[in-house]
Order: C-alpha cells, then sequence, then structure tokens
C-alpha cells in the first residue's frame, strides 16, 4: 500500500509539554480537590480505551482521514491521561462501503503487520501503557446475500481483539436486516465487541410506530445471544446508545465497555475549514509541505489539551447511568487492564502472544 506523506511526530519535551501542563482538563492529576475526586471516580469505571483509530485507519483506497496520529503519539497521550491501555481498532475497508477482504488483501496485511509492531513497542518498554492490536471489522452482506464480518477469520485470529459494527450496509435501517447482520456478527467466533449497536437508526424520526414496534422486538434475541457468546455492548461516545437499548441490555445481563472511538482528540472542537481541507488533502495524497505543517501545528494544539470536556461529561454521565442501574465495574470490560485481559483470555479463548505477554507484565 502507498505510504502517506507522514505528518511529523510532535517532541513532547519542549513546549508541547509545557501546554500540557497549563491544560485544565479531568483525567490528570489536578490541584483541585473536585476535579482529583472525578478522576477517582472515572478510573474506578475505565481505565483504558478499546475503541480508537491511528492513521493506518486512514487508508490510500478510501482517501478519507479516519485517524492522524501515530500508534506512538496516541499511547503517549493516553498515559498523560492516566490511562492503563488502548486498542488500536483500526477500519478495515472502507465504512461507506464496505468489501470482503482476502487474507492476502493489503489491508489484511497491514492489519497483520500493526499487530506486531504493537508488540514490539509493548515487548521494548516504551511506554507505561499497554497496546492491544485490533480492528473495527465491518458487519456487511456479501453478493449471495449473506451477512458476514469483511475481515478474514485467519486475520482475525492473529489480533488481540475485535469490534465489529454495522456501518453503510444494505437495508441498514429494516429490521430484519439489522437483526440478521448482528447475530451473525454475535456468532462469529472472533468477534468481541458489538461497536456501536444502535447507530443509524435510533434517531430516524420519520418512521411509523408500526415500524418501532418491530425495531424494539429484534433486540431481546440480540442482546440474548449476545450473553450467551459472551460478547459486549459498546457504549460509544461519539454514536451513543438509546436509552431504551441501554436499559434492555442492563437487564439482559450483558458486558459493557465504553469507548471514545477516537479519530482525533477533543474531537467535539470545532477545527475550521482549512484545517478540514488539509486533512483531506493528507488522506488522498495530496498535501504539500506547507501543508503538513499546518496538521503539524494542528497535532501539537490537540495532543496538548486533553479530550475535552464534553467528551468527559458523556462518559461520566454514562457511568453514573450503569451505576444508577445496578452495573458494577465488574462488568465493563475496560474498567481496568487486569479485566480486559482476563476477560479476552480467560472468558474469550484468546491465545495471541501480545495477550500472553501483557497477562504476565501485569502479573494477573
Amino acid at each position: 500500500m502507498k505510504e502517506l506523506p507522514q505528518i511529523p511526530n510532535i517532541d513532547p519535551q519542549e513546549e508541547t509539554r509545557k501546554k500540557w501542563q497549563r491544560a485544565e482538563t479531568p483525567l490528570r492529576n489536578q490541584e483541585s480537590p473536585g476535579q482529583k475526586e472525578l478522576t477517582r471516580y472515572i478510573f474506578k469505571w475505565w481505565q483504558g480505551d478499546a475503541h480508537s483509530h491511528s492513521t493506518r485507519s486512514t487508508r490510500e483506497e478510501t482517501g478519507k482521514y479516519e485517524g492522524i496520529y501515530s500508534i506512538e503519539e496516541m499511547m503517549e497521550y493516553y498515559e498523560k491521561l492516566g490511562l492503563k491501555f488502548v486498542a488500536f481498532a483500526e477500519h478495515s475497508s472502507d465504512p461507506g462501503n464496505p468489501r470482503k477482504l482476502s487474507p492476502e488483501d493489503p489491508i489484511s496485511q497491514s492489519l497483520v503487520e500493526e499487530a506486531d509492531e504493537i508488540e514490539k513497542i509493548n515487548r521494548e518498554g516504551q511506554s507505561e501503557i499497554v497496546a492491544l492490536s485490533s480492528v473495527e471489522t465491518n458487519i456487511m452482506f456479501d453478493e449471495n446475500g449473506q451477512p458476514i464480518v469483511d475481515v478474514p477469520e485467519e486475520v482475525l485470529a492473529k489480533l488481540d481483539l475485535i469490534v465489529a459494527s454495522r456501518h453503510a450496509i444494505e437495508n441498514e435501517k429494516d429490521p430484519a436486516a439489522i437483526k440478521k447482520s448482528l447475530l451473525a456478527a454475535i456468532n462469529n467466533k472472533y468477534v468481541d465487541i458489538i461497536g456501536h449497536p444502535d447507530r443509524f437508526t435510533r434517531k430516524d424520526k420519520e418512521k411509523s410506530a408500526e415500524y418501532w414496534e418491530e425495531y424494539w422486538g429484534i433486540w431481546q434475541e440480540i442482546l440474548d445471544e449476545m450473553v450467551a457468546h459472551n460478547k459486549v455492548f459498546e457504549i460509544n461516545l461519539n454514536s451513543q446508545p438509546s436509552r431504551k437499548l441501554l436499559e434492555m441490555a442492563v437487564k439482559g445481563g450483558v458486558k459493557f465497555c465504553l469507548n471514545f472511538d477516537a479519530h482525533d482528540f477533543n474531537q467535539f472542537k470545532s477545527e475550521g475549514t482549512e484545517v478540514h481541507g488539509e486533512k483531506k488533502k493528507w488522506a488522498a495524497g495530496e498535501a504539500d509541505n506547507d501543508e503538513i505543517e499546518i496538521l503539524r501545528k494542528y497535532k501539537i494544539e490537540r495532543l496538548t489539551s486533553g479530550p475535552g470536556v464534553r467528551v468527559i461529561a458523556r462518559l461520566v454521565r454514562y457511568l453514573g447511568k450503569l451505576e444508577s442501574l445496578g452495573v458494577t465495574p465488574d462488568r465493563i470490560i475496560n474498567s481496568s487492564p487486569e479485566n480486559l485481559v482476563k476477560f479476552l483470555i480467560e472468558d474469550r479463548g484468546k491465545e495471541t502472544s501480545n495477550l500472553q505477554f501483557i497477562k504476565k507484565k501485569l502479573k494477573i
């Protein structure tokens, strides 16, 4: 695959670190007692993100920017926040137009190469936090109308954690298609997490009462199958679940994870049309040196300003909602690295060498 022009990594030792120390954002050691108490509350429930996108999610075949930070930059960023792990759930084929990949496809090979790179970073001890290899595989229908995920099993077996998500699929709002496609993903032995389960549908206000009766009627079986196959319900802070479905999932007994789904940081902050254009040109391999410099400065600003108040507020709101419904931190797979690794190895039967190394490092 063609290499995109590199946006230089930032230097954390000089101005960037000074700026970070001035940032007033939760998830850090702040002087304010209120901020410290908030940080303690969050880390009781959430110590790492299981769905983040690095530059490897920006793929030549789509020309869309899906991530602008390197693995190393993101690990350092999360470490500064006080987190203990991150899973890089890179996009597979184009979420807007998914296709079935072969093991030899350049995207498949990129996922395997990244898994090797992540394990090397962990073993070399380049960061205080640990990284997991992952993919956000597309749930789709093949040419015969059968529901599948787009990444082949030979590749899924080599990754630490698998997120399966519906993006753009045929009949994406049809309840029967939703049910059929989600059940197929749930029954895939390699899939661990169902990403943003009710994306695209829950905000559609033009549907009839009959539609919603049919729609809500599919979910109990889906949730029952998630419990039976030990699959996790993602609370995605970008594509948030409906309150009704969340309450059904809690009552049904599923496990949860809460994720930024980070394609950028402070991603609810307006970035301006100019930088948006530079991102597009970079993703298409057309950025010149001046445009690369604009993106370098943009990265410095984002990587030193914290995740932003809005996304932290969302995270805390969902934690409070789960707690009010009787959920405890042990039911959140990313409440600690130990909880995540135990889930993947003991409950899901994952056997990657990276997970075994992390297990040993954490003395589980």
